[in-house]
């Protein structure tokens, strides 16, 4: 026998071990994969979630991004913020599922991106006058999302149940009655659209005699 190939394995057995070498690569090559790809979703999830990207990515949200500084959900007594996807992506508000994150989140992300950066490239709303023009409806299409979805970003970080005070009898009669909807009481919290009326010269005077 040559000596050169005394310690080469050869026969079934050694086709069993180099096919499960090769299997074990291939799983830990999928796992790296994986954790890469799930890293890298979390990333961009993130990354187009932020105040930031919402209101520059896209140069016709400045409008929208303005009016929300002016809100109660951007500042407030209760140094509690409410970001732009809290809001408007579900359950970024409140932890997901794997199914919740796929289906709901990036679902989510993906057809209303898509919608928002076709709308740029067309300048459906590309000047503050048409933007203007346009905000009834958009803001028609927004109720009726939150509607649609029973207020479930709003119960993110709302409940009724965990409330103190004035509010817990305000809407106590509102949940008996039925499904409350918040938008119908709340309109402005998320975007003040309309500027604060400036008060009138004499309004310091209120409360005292002629």
């Amino acid at each position: 026998m040559d000596q050169g190939n005394r310690n080469v394995a050869t026969g079934p057995a050694a086709t069993r071990g180099r096919f499960r070498w090769i299997v074990a690569l291939l799983v830990a090559l999928g796992i790296i994969i994986g954790i890469v790809g799930a890293a890298a979703t979390t990333w961009m999830v993130n990354a187009t979630s932020s105040e930031n990207f919402c209101a520059t990515a896209c140069h016709s949200m400045q409008w929208a991004a303005a009016a929300y500084t002016r809100a109660p959900h951007y500042a407030n007594p209760h140094g509690v913020r409410a970001s732009c996807a809290d809001c408007h992506i579900p359950f970024e508000s409140r932890p997901a599922t794997p199914f919740q994150f796929i289906f709901g989140t990036i679902w989510t992300k993906q057809v209303d991106g898509t919608h928002d950066a076709i709308a740029e490239l067309r300048g459906t709303i590309s000047t503050e006058e048409k933007w203007e023009a346009r905000r009834p409806q958009l803001a028609a299409d927004v109720e009726a999302w939150f509607r649609k979805t029973n207020y479930d970003t709003c119960k993110g970080c709302h409940r009724l149940d965990a409330g103190t005070g004035p509010a817990v009898e305000i809407h106590a009669s509102l949940v008996k009655a039925g499904p409350v909807d918040c938008v119908q009481c709340h309109a402005d919290v998320g975007h003040k659209f309309e500027e604060a009326a400036q008060p009138a010269a004499d309004a310091g005077q209120s409360g005292k005699g002629p």
